[in-house]
């Protein structure tokens, strides 16, 4: 991809003497989106020492192209959770070219993404997912959650790492139909596009989740200014007070991505919707009748009209958790959060209210234990690479 955003111009004749270079917008988002597809790219490693991305020695050679075949996005949506665990995790503890060593906590909602994005694998990989749910929207809305989450948030953090008065200039800009013409391409290529794009974002109340506007295509909101000057905040706070800015950004972060990215693409989905009203409504009742059902009664509980057997759909529906280590699951509960039980997930609200619990014991669990928390989070940066499954 780095080819198609070299450019030509004129060069000063002037010897000893300087001409300024401008860098538009638009090109600013699309290396920015750039860089988030190629996290997602078959043949690019997921974890190691991750130089410019726009040197060719870590793009595709021709060699490692005639060797694997031309280079895909990851279609597996487990595997496609972890690389971008990975990612939110690698930009978190700054490991990038952009990043800077001495401000490792100013995106601090990319800790906490990097942990739900391995929850989002841990709850693909189950049997329950994996198995009897493949081909339900369930399955196919938490991988379509996941994966344009990433496409919308992460470039918003690579924008504010170019430099925070580029960000401020440019957040109004970004328009995923004005990336440079291969960028957009390739962003169009990936899975679910055609019926994504024109929700994300739309414009909410970040306290009552209320509509505002939708307006599509990865284009800025207020909440997202709001969190990056809370980012902005961070940097030129003494030490002692930045926590407080930290925890500001990631609330606003997460009503950006529970209200303005993933309410109009999965929650409001109809198909969806249902199957957390059945996860919900089987929390009801006991585990002993779902777990020892057997399976072509299982099967059978999932079908439309099949309410008498809703208490076996308990059995299939994982629990809803987020391990606060690179830990799939753990019995610890200083390092999980639990939803509710019966939590309406589709509520924007009552969900909010939830995540704020977990966020509050990130934050408190990195004031307490930050050692232990980057170490958890260079494993998830680490996670193990593999390729796309066929």
């Amino acid at each position: 991809m780095a080819e198609n955003l070299k450019v030509t111009g004129t060069t000063n004749p002037e010897p000893n003497t300087c001409m300024d270079a401008h860098c538009d917008c638009n090109i600013i988002w699309s290396l920015a989106q750039q860089f988030t597809m190629r996290q997602l790219v078959t043949h690019t490693p997921a974890h190691g020492e991750m130089l410019d991305y726009r040197d060719c020695k870590t793009h595709v050679s021709e060699e490692l192209f005639a060797k694997k075949g031309p280079p895909t996005f990851v279609d597996d949506p487990e595997v496609r959770a972890r690389r971008i665990a990975a990612a939110y995790a690698r930009v978190f503890l700054e490991d990038f070219h952009l990043g800077d060593k001495s401000k490792i906590g100013r995106f601090y909602w990319l800790g906490l993404g990097a942990f739900a994005s391995k929850q989002v694998a841990a709850t693909l990989g189950t049997w329950q997912v994996k198995g009897l749910l493949r081909g339900t929207e369930l399955r196919a809305g938490l991988g379509r959650g996941n994966l344009w989450l990433f496409n919308d948030v992460l470039p918003w953090f690579y924008g504010y790492a170019a430099g925070a008065d580029t960000f401020e200039q440019c957040a109004d800009s970004r328009d995923s139909r004005h990336f440079v013409d291969q960028v957009a391409t390739n962003f169009m290529r990936q899975v679910d596009h055609a019926i994504t794009i024109d929700k994300i974002p739309y414009e909410i109340d970040g306290d009552t989740g209320a509509k505002k506007a939708k307006l599509g295509y990865h284009k800025c909101t207020q909440i997202i200014k709001d969190g990056f000057k809370a980012v902005a905040d961070w940097e030129n706070a003494a030490d002692g007070d930045r926590p407080s800015f930290a925890l500001t950004h990631l609330l606003a972060i997460a009503q950006h991505e529970q209200g303005e990215v993933l309410q109009g693409l999965i929650y409001d989905h109809p198909d969806f919707n249902k199957w957390l009203n059945r996860q919900r409504f089987a929390r009801t009742f006991g585990d002993d009748t779902a777990l020892n059902a057997s399976m072509e009664t299982i099967k059978y509980g999932l079908s439309e009209g099949a309410g008498p057997l809703a208490p076996f759909v308990r059995a299939l529906v994982p629990g809803l958790q987020l391990v606060l280590t690179s830990d799939y699951e753990t019995d610890n509960a200083e390092y999980r959060s639990d939803a509710p039980d019966r939590l309406d997930l589709a509520d924007y609200q009552k969900r909010m209210g939830w995540i704020t619990d977990a966020a509050n014991k990130y934050d408190g669990l990195m004031q307490k234990k930050q050692k232990f928390m980057l170490d958890e989070l260079s494993k998830i940066k680490n996670l193990s690479d593999r390729p796309s499954k066929r």
